[in-house]
């Protein structure tokens, strides 16, 4: 095995990438398939693990409820989040939203924005000015720390200097494949182990935009995938854990997918947003819920876990293998 992050990756061929089964997620996808974007706004798993789907109105409430899952009355349905959304990507990578986040949260029916409480720059002012009045669905949160990538020194995969982590081990056309963070593989092609093995060379690399990167394997190092033997997209408020070579194995909640984030080096869009705590040298470690891989981890609103709204960041893995045609090893 290599290192000491179990690295994972998925199972099925490009153009047919198949998510672990997720009773949950499935049944939430089924009901809410059946009431349309304006009657529901997303799903849930409570802090007793059971299935809420919020929605719009008390017909829709009562379809939820047949079907055998709670169901929460909110006042916006998921097609205004999304415009709003989509809305404010509009300004993603632009100066005045360096350090800024933005996504739907499914738990408050808004779309949350977190700004640093120290930022009191004066184009980020006039540009939440412009936030606030896109919609009234928008909800502005101060928090402590400003969003950065998670690279530091350390001992897991090296390069030029630094060091990141592992998430994935894939296989294509025969040839094994490390998973990483873009904006690692972004700073050098060459990896090793902190013993000098060479781990492989850089083969694809997106940051920003996406933040992912793949190492073709020398051979000089053993690969595994540990326990770990599907890829999905759990629930949100679902607990998982995230392995990264600095902060080792640390747990917390899925709080949201699709969100923007807006790191000084460009905005990276469609990231999963958790309460996992992660620091500099977890980049592109392993997001996971059991034998379920999940992201590979890209950066955090802090360099202190316990600050106000701290969260991490992570690409979501499935797409990584669908665009690299990967599979599991």
């Amino acid at each position: 095995m290599f290192g000491t992050v179990p690295a994972t990756a998925q199972t099925q061929p490009v153009g047919t990438v198949q998510r672990a089964h997720l009773p949950l997620v499935e049944l939430a996808d089924r009901v809410t398939g059946q009431l349309g974007p304006s009657q529901h706004a997303g799903s849930y798993v409570d802090g007793d693990g059971d299935l809420v789907i919020n929605v719009t109105n008390a017909a829709a409430a009562q379809k939820v409820r047949a079907a055998g899952v709670q169901a929460r009355i909110v006042k916006h349905g998921m097609q205004p989040l999304t415009d709003t959304k989509n809305k404010l990507d509009r300004f993603a990578g632009t100066a005045a939203a360096t350090g800024l986040t933005w996504g739907v949260d499914i738990m408050t029916n808004s779309v949350i924005v977190t700004v640093p409480r120290s930022d009191k720059d004066a184009a980020t002012k006039a540009l939440l000015k412009r936030v606030r009045a896109t919609s009234e669905t928008v909800r502005i949160q101060q928090v402590d720390g400003t969003p950065q990538l998670t690279l530091g020194p350390g001992d897991a995969i090296h390069t030029s200097g630094s060091r990141c982590s592992v998430s994935a081990i894939g296989v294509g056309g025969g040839t094994e494949y490390v998973i990483t963070a873009g904006h690692c593989t972004a700073i050098g092609s060459r990896w090793t182990t902190a013993g000098g093995q060479v781990v492989g060379n850089r083969q694809a690399s997106s940051f920003p935009g996406d933040d992912y990167g793949t190492l073709r394997s020398s051979g000089q190092v053993q690969l595994d995938n540990a326990q770990l033997t599907e890829v999905g997209r759990p629930a949100v408020g679902t607990q998982i854990q995230k392995k990264g070579s600095t902060t080792g194995t640390t747990s917390g909640a899925i709080r949201g997918y699709g969100r923007t984030v807006n790191y000084q080096q460009g905005a990276v869009r469609d990231l999963i947003a958790t309460s996992a705590c992660a620091q500099p040298g977890d980049s592109g470690g392993s997001l996971q819920g059991g034998n379920v891989a999940i992201g590979v981890t890209s950066g955090i609103s802090s360099q202190n876990c316990n600050a106000s709204g701290f969260e991490s960041f992570y690409q979501p893995l499935d797409e990584v293998m669908q665009t690299q045609n990967l599979t599991l090893k």
